[in-house]
C-alpha cells in the first residue's frame, strides 16, 4: 500500500536531513521528551491566581507591567472584585490587549498578574456553548477552556481545534508558548472540515506546531472512522504548512508499468527562486532500463507577462541486446508558453506558445489517451508592433508543425510581415458634404519577407542546411475604388502593383537520350536550379462588376388558431464579372517554354521561370475573365406557441442558409464552368441539434478512363452533374436544466511547497498536468446532473469511377446518481469498418473529504483500468492514497 512504503521513504529523509534541534530537551524551541502520562505543563509558568507564591508575586509585580491597555465587555454582567482583583464577565464576553482578542459566554481576568481564564457555558439542553476564541494576529483557536498570560504570552487550553491550511488539529492539552509555537498531547491532524466528528485523522501522542511553518509529531497512526489502524503507524510524523514559496524534495510516486518495469516517477527538488519565479527537476526511474528527466521553469511578473517552460528528455529500453524484440528510443520534449499582459504594453507584443518533440515520444511516455493518439503538433512565437497614429505596423512569427504519421515537420524561420491600412490619399481633413468619386480612392501597401523547410525530424538537426530553405520577399500596392451603378450595381476597378524578389529561378529543357527500362521509353525533363536573385514585377489592372439584391417571400395562413402563422423566405442571389487584360510582354518575359516528344510528334510546353519560388506569379499570359454566380437562402417560419401569455409568438429558422456558387471562365478553351458548390447549415429543437450539409456536383462527364472531358453530364447521361462529394455532420446535445453550487469543492491545493502562483506542489505538478486519470479525479463538476453529446459524419467522395463512403459515430456524456456520484463516458464507432475506437468509461465518487475514481479503457488501443481512493486535500494526498491500476497494451 502506498501509505507504508511513503512513509517509509520519508522517514529516511527525515532522519538525515531534520535538525537535532526540533527534538532537543528545550522550553520553547523544542518538544521536551516526555511519556504519554506525564504531566506536559507547567502550571507556575502560567503564575495561577489561585496558589501564588510571595516570591513569585514579587517577580510579577517588578516585571508584569501592562504594556497596552486592557478592553473588555460583555452582554450580560462585569462583576469587579476588589480583593482579589479580579473582573468577572458574563454572555458573549471579549477582551482585547493589543493583537490579541479573546471572546467565550464566561471569562475570568486577574488584573494583578495579568492573567485570564476563559470557557463555554451549559445551556438548558445541557450542551456546551459560547465556548472561547482566540485570535492572535492571523491565528484563530477554539477550545474548551483557555488559560493565558498576557505578560508572558504563555496559554494552557483544553480540547482546542483550529485549521492549519488544509489541515484541522484537535487537542486535549495545548501548551501555548511564547513564540507563538504549540505543543499538544493527545492531538488529532485531519484534512476532514468536519469540526465536531471528523471522518479521518491522524492521531498524534505529542506534536509541535509552528503555525505557517510545519507540524511535527510523535508516534501517529490512522484512524477511519472511528476505528484504528495501529498497523498503519509511524514513528514520527511531519507535517508542511507553509503559506510562502518554499524549497524542497518532490517525493517521487511509485508503480508497475505494463512495458518498461516498476518505477520511481515524479521525484525530485523543487527550487523556490524568488517570489516570481521558481524551478523544479524532477527524473524516473524504471526497472527494466528506461529513465528520464524534466526540467520546468515558471517566471510570473504581474502585469507584465507569465512564462512556462518545460523540457523532457527519455531515454526507452525494452527487453536485451541480444534478443530479437529488443527496443531503445532517446525521446525528448520542449514546451514553452508565454503570454503577454495586455496591460503591459499598448503597442506591441510577444507571446509563444511552443510544443515540439521527437515523434515517438507521444505515443511512448504520453500518460494522456488524447495525446498519444494526436498526429499532429504546431508552435509558434509572435512579436507584433504597431504605431500609435501611425497605419504601419510590423509583426514577426517563427512557425512550426509536425506530422507523427509520417516523421515530417515544417518549420518557417521567420515570416515578417510589414503593412500599411487602407489609406484615402485625396480625402480633405475636414471634408464636408457629399464626397466626390475620386476622394473614394483607396490605398494599402503590405510586404512579407520568409524563409520556411520542410523535412524529417530524424534530418532537421543532422543534415539539414541552409540551403535547403525556401525563402523570398514579395510587397503589394493595390490602388482600388468603389462605385453605385442604377442603386443595385457595384463597379470596383483595381490596380496593383506586385514585387517579388526570388534568390534563384529554373530552367527546364528535354533531353532525348534518357531511356526509362521500366516502361520502354525515351526522354526526359531536366530541371536546371540558378542561384541568381531575380526580382519580378507587374502592374496588374482589373475589373469586376456585382450585384446582389435581396428578394423576399411571405406566406401567410388565413386561419387565426392555427399553429404555424407565417413563413419568410429570403433569397440572396449574387452575380459578379472580373476581367484582367493581356499584359503582354510584362507577365511573358518571365515565362519560357521547351520542346517534348510525345504521341509521336513534338510539342511546345510552356512553364514558369518562378515554379520553384515560394511565391507565384500574380498573373498568367494572356487575358482572363470570369462569371461568378451565386444564390443564398433563408427559411424562417413563425410559430404561435403552446403556453398562454402576452409573448405566444417564436420564430423558428427551418434554413439558416443555403448557398449555391459557381463560375464560368470566359477565355478558356474548354472544360468553362466550375464545379457547383452546395453548403448549408440549421438547426432544431432550440439548437440541440445542429446540422451542416454540402458537396460538390461538377457539370461535366468523364471517360472511360475516369477523365474529364469537355461533355455536360446532361448531354450524356441527362443529369445535372456528377456528385463527386457530399457530407453531412449533425451533432446533437442534451442537458438537464438543473443547476446549482458544485458539491465538489476542490479548492486549490494548500500546504507543502509552494510556487510562485501560491498552490502547493507534488511530483505530479510538473509532469503531463493533462494527464489522463489525474484530470478524471481532480476535475469533476457535479453541477450538471446529466449530460449527453452525440456527432454523426457522413462523407461520400466519388471523383472518378470508385466512390467512398466513412461514416463515424462518437457519443460522450456523463450523469450522476447522487450529489455524490459522477459516471461519464465517451466512446466512438466506426460504421463502416463496424468497429469502436478506443472507448473510456469513468466513475467518481465524492466521499466529502476523500474521493474514489474508476477509469476503464475496456475497448481501443490503450485497454486499462485504473481505481484510486485518497485523501483531497494536497497535504496528504500523496501519502493517504491507495490504487490499482493495469494495462492490456505495450506502447513499445
Amino acid at each position: 500500500m502506498h501509505i507504508k512504503f511513503r512513509y517509509f521513504v520519508f522517514y529516511i529523509i527525515l532522519l538525515v536531513f531534520l535538525p537535532d534541534c526540533l527534538f532537543a530537551q528545550e522550553d520553547t524551541v523544542g518538544i521536551k521528551p516526555i511519556d504519554n502520562d506525564s504531566v506536559l505543563f507547567s502550571r507556575e509558568e502560567l503564575l495561577p491566581p489561585d496558589t501564588p507564591a510571595k516570591d513569585s508575586v514579587q517577580k510579577t509585580e517588578s516585571k508584569n507591567i501592562i504594556e497596552t491597555k486592557v478592553i473588555y465587555n460583555a452582554v450580560d454582567s462585569i462583576v469587579l472584585s476588589r480583593d482579589q482583583k479580579r473582573v468577572y464577565l458574563y454572555n458573549m464576553a471579549k477582551i482585547e490587549y493589543g493583537d490579541i482578542t479573546l471572546e467565550a459566554d464566561y471569562i475570568e481576568y486577574d488584573q494583578e498578574n495579568n492573567v485570564v481564564f476563559a470557557r463555554g457555558v451549559e445551556d438548558s439542553t445541557g450542551t456546551l456553548v459560547g465556548k472561547p476564541v482566540f485570535k492572535e494576529k492571523t491565528d484563530k483557536f477554539e477550545a474548551k477552556t483557555i488559560k493565558y498570560n498576557f505578560n508572558t504570552k504563555k496559554g494552557y487550553i483544553q480540547e482546542v481545534f483550529t485549521e492549519e491550511e488544509q489541515g484541522y488539529l484537535h487537542s486535549e492539552i495545548t501548551k501555548k508558548l511564547d513564540d507563538d509555537q504549540f505543543l499538544m498531547k493527545k492531538g488529532k491532524y485531519t484534512t476532514c472540515d468536519n469540526p465536531e466528528h471528523p471522518h479521518f485523522y491522524l492521531s498524534m501522542s505529542k506534536a509541535k506546531v509552528i503555525p505557517g511553518d510545519k507540524i511535527i509529531s510523535g508516534y501517529s497512526y490512522l484512524v477511519l472512522e472511528d476505528l484504528p489502524l495501529y498497523f498503519l503507524g509511524i514513528p514520527f510524523g511531519y507535517f508542511p504548512s507553509k503559506q510562502e514559496q518554499s524549497s524542497g524534495i518532490i517525493i517521487p510516486s511509485y508503480g508497475e508499468d505494463n512495458s518498461l518495469g516498476f518505477f520511481l516517477r515524479d521525484g525530485g527538488y523543487y527550487f523556490g527562486i524568488s517570489d516570481k519565479m521558481d524551478l523544479s527537476v524532477t527524473g524516473e526511474l524504471y526497472s527494466l532500463g528506461t529513465w528520464g528527466t524534466d526540467i520546468n521553469y515558471r517566471f510570473k511578473k504581474r502585469y507584465k507577462f507569465n512564462s512556462n517552460f518545460s523540457a523532457s528528455y527519455k531515454e526507452t529500453v525494452k527487453s536485451e541486446k541480444t534478443l530479437p524484440d529488443y527496443f531503445k528510443s532517446k525521446d525528448f520534449s520542449i514546451r514553452w508558453n508565454h503570454t503577454q499582459d495586455p496591460k503591459a504594453n499598448p503597442t506591441s507584443s510577444f507571446n509563444a506558445n511552443v510544443n515540439f518533440s521527437s515523434s515517438s515520444y507521444d505515443e511512448i511516455h504520453s500518460r494522456n489517451i488524447e495525446n498519444r493518439n494526436r498526429n499532429t503538433k504546431s508552435s509558434s512565437i509572435s512579436y507584433s508592433k504597431k504605431w500609435p497614429d501611425s497605419p504601419f505596423s510590423l509583426n514577426a512569427n517563427f512557425r512550426g508543425s509536425q506530422n507523427s504519421n509520417n516523421n515530417s515537420v515544417d518549420l518557417t524561420l521567420p515570416v515578417i510581415t510589414f503593412n500599411m491600412n487602407r489609406q484615402y490619399p485625396f480625402r480633405k481633413k475636414n471634408a464636408s458634404g457629399k464626397s466626390k468619386w475620386y476622394e473614394d480612392i483607396e490605398v494599402q501597401y503590405s510586404s512579407k519577407l520568409e524563409n520556411r523547410v520542410s523535412t524529417l525530424d530524424s534530418l532537421l538537426f543532422t543534415e539539414t542546411e541552409f540551403s535547403d530553405f525556401e525563402n523570398g520577399f514579395q510587397h503589394n500596392i493595390p490602388v482600388s475604388t468603389n462605385f453605385k451603378l442604377l442603386k443595385y450595381f457595384n463597379l470596383s476597378p483595381k490596380l496593383e502593383y506586385t514585387g517579388i524578389l526570388y534568390p534563384n529561378y529554373i530552367d527546364r529543357s528535354w533531353d532525348p537520350n534518357y531511356y526509362n527500362e521500366e516502361n520502354d521509353t525515351y526522354g526526359k525533363v531536366i530541371t536546371d536550379t540558378i542561384s541568381e536573385i531575380k526580382y519580378a514585377q507587374l502592374f496588374n489592372p482589373s475589373i469586376s462588376l456585382g450585384v446582389g439584391p435581396n428578394i423576399y417571400g411571405m406566406f401567410m395562413t388565413k386561419k387565426p388558431d392555427a399553429k404555424i402563422i407565417a413563413l419568410r423566405h429570403v433569397l440572396t442571389p449574387s452575380a459578379s464579372i472580373s476581367y484582367r487584360p493581356d499584359l503582354g510582354e510584362l507577365v511573358s518575359q518571365y515565362y519560357d517554354t521547351y520542346e517534348i516528344f510525345e504521341g509521336g510528334r513534338f510539342k511546345q510546353v510552356e512553364y514558369s521561370k518562378f515554379d520553384n519560388g515560394i511565391y507565384r506569379l500574380p498573373s498568367a499570359p494572356g487575358q482572363y475573365g470570369a462569371i461568378s454566380l451565386g444564390l443564398n437562402n433563408n427559411l424562417e417560419m413563425k410559430v404561435r406557441s403552446d403556453k398562454d401569455s402576452s409573448e405566444n409568438v417564436r420564430k423558428i429558422k427551418i434554413i439558416e442558409g443555403l448557398r449555391l456558387s459557381t463560375s464560368y471562365d470566359i477565355f478558356a478553351d474548354s472544360l468553362n464552368w466550375s464545379s457547383i458548390t452546395i453548403s448549408g447549415r440549421t438547426s432544431l429543437l432550440d439548437n440541440k441539434i445542429k446540422i451542416k450539409f454540402g458537396g460538390a456536383v461538377d457539370p461535366y462527364a468523364i471517360n472511360e478512363n475516369g477523365n474529364v472531358y469537355h461533355q455536360f453530364e446532361w448531354n450524356k447521361n441527362g443529369n445535372i452533374g456528377r456528385l463527386t462529394r457530399a457530407y453531412v455532420n449533425l451533432d446533437f446535445s442534451l442537458n438537464s436544466s438543473k443547476s446549482g453550487t458544485s458539491q465538489n469543492n476542490n479548492n486549490p491545493p494548500a500546504g507543502g511547497l509552494r510556487g510562485v502562483d501560491g498552490n502547493s506542489l507534488n511530483g505530479n505538478d510538473f509532469q503531463n498536468m493533462d494527464g489522463y486519470h489525474d484530470q478524471i479525479i481532480n476535475y469533476v463538476d457535479f453541477d450538471v446532473p446529466w449530460n449527453l453529446t452525440a456527432n454523426y459524419k457522413f462523407l461520400f467522395t466519388k471523383p472518378k469511377h470508385e466512390k467512398k463512403i466513412t461514416q463515424t459515430l462518437s457519443i460522450s456524456g456523463d450523469f450522476s446518481l447522487t450529489p455524490k456520484w459522477k459516471i461519464s463516458f465517451r466512446g466512438n464507432y466506426d460504421i463502416t469498418e463496424r468497429k469502436l475506437s478506443t472507448t473510456s468509461i469513468n466513475i467518481h465518487r465524492d466521499l466529502h473529504c476523500w474521493e474514489m475514481s474508476f477509469n476503464w479503457v475496456p475497448v481501443g488501443r490503450f485497454q486499462s483500468y485504473n481505481f484510486q481512493i485518497n485523501v483531497k486535500a494536497s497535504t496528504l494526498r500523496d501519502f493517504l492514497k491507495f490504487d490499482k491500476r493495469k494495462s492490456w497494451y505495450d506502447n513499445l
